[in-house]
């Protein structure tokens, strides 16, 4: 059976990211099932009847398509999971080098895709389960993307119950990309295409001669002992995220006084942290009260503990943007150590600048 790199991806994504213990590819209905498990032909034959009423008043959608056992009989679902709570996951991906770009108009083909996913869920799973289908594309331009979120805007108003998510562009890179890397980065079954992909690209990056470390370029060739030495230096250094959740131990507990309330609505602003910060979160904001939760479509986007009694901190510190957002911290205790002037706390905070920028040091060696 052929698997295609990007239906592979979404394998790995929803194994090892939203911690699905079940998982195909290529998923069709056997032909062999002479009934449909969970509503009778004439409910199914309504929800079909319903679909066309709401989507396809012109028939461009479903072109000609006649009843539902026709509909049914032409879906497939690249990738189908089972999560632990019994929720179920259906995921379409498209991969166009170019862009999405489907004859016929790219929104009404994606329509269609959608819209026979769900009433295959209708047809074989039970309707009370929680329900996510998603659109995975890398790559859409904006004149494609723009009738896609209309889309998906009027499958949320029309079904409610399911899930809907489009996973594209930004989005693609920084909830589904990479998370699925670090998620992965451990995992020693090579029988996932994108597993052994990213393992041969970690190879083949690591193996070339411009990612030599700087000492050796610049002395010669180092000595056994000075690169274990540098190497159990860095096994034994703090991690980025010790050094955030240190950082914000600091300012949330014991330094309180060095945000002011304006300071606390910039961090759980996305726009803030983004353009003035410079940090690269996958869009969320740095901070987030309590009272929001952690979770964001379906996914746990910060710490569990909460820090001062109010706050939840951002998790995506992904080693891809590891430099950037180092940076952007350091950028951060610069601003609040020019506003405080004069306070107590501020050594505490240098003492983070330090460890930043000792990480800064060693990651580029």
């Amino acid at each position: 059976m052929k698997i295609e790199i990007g239906e592979s991806l979404g394998y790995s994504y929803l194994r090892h990211v939203i911690g699905c213990w079940l998982v195909q590819t290529n998923w069709k209905a056997s032909g062999q099932w002479n009934k449909y498990r969970h509503l009778k032909d004439e409910e199914l034959e309504r929800a079909f009847r319903e679909m066309k009423d709401w989507f396809d008043t012109d028939g461009s959608v479903l072109k000609g398509t006649k009843d539902f056992g026709q509909f049914l009989r032409q879906a497939e679902i690249d990738v189908v999971g089972i999560d632990w709570d019994g929720s179920i996951h259906a995921m379409d991906i498209a991969f166009h080098e170019a862009g999405l770009n489907y004859l016929g108009g790219s929104d009404k083909r994606v329509l269609k895709k959608l819209l026979r996913t769900k009433l295959v869920l209708d047809a074989y799973h039970p309707t009370a389960i929680k329900r996510h289908i998603y659109f995975v594309s890398p790559k859409v331009h904006r004149g494609v993307m723009g009738p896609l979120e209309v889309t998906f805007k009027e499958l949320r108003l029309h079904y409610p119950d399911v899930n809907w998510h489009l996973i594209a562009n930004e989005t693609f890179i920084n909830e589904m990309l990479e998370p699925t890397l670090e998620g992965t980065e451990s995992v020693s079954d090579t029988a996932e295409l994108f597993v052994r992909s990213a393992r041969l690209l970690s190879v083949a990056d690591s193996s070339t001669p411009t990612r030599q470390p700087r000492l050796a370029i610049r002395n010669g060739a180092e000595d056994n002992a000075g690169r274990e030495a540098r190497q159990a230096g860095k096994s034994n250094s703090p991690t980025l995220q010790d050094i955030v959740q240190g950082l914000m131990h600091t300012l949330l507990e014991n330094q309180r006084a060095l945000l002011s309330d304006s300071d606390l609505q910039n961090l759980s602003d996305p726009d803030y942290c983004q353009e003035e910060l410079g940090l690269r979160l996958g869009g969320f904001p740095l901070l987030r009260h309590k009272q929001q939760g952690r979770s964001i479509s379906g996914h746990d986007r910060y710490y569990r503990k909460i820090y001062g009694e109010s706050h939840l901190v951002s998790n995506n510190w992904w080693k891809r943007h590891h430099l950037h957002n180092a940076g952007g911290l350091i950028r951060l205790i610069d601003q609040l150590t020019d506003k405080n002037t004069g306070k107590t706390g501020l050594a505490e905070l240098d003492v983070h600048r330090v460890s930043l920028l000792s990480y800064l040091e060693q990651s580029s060696c």
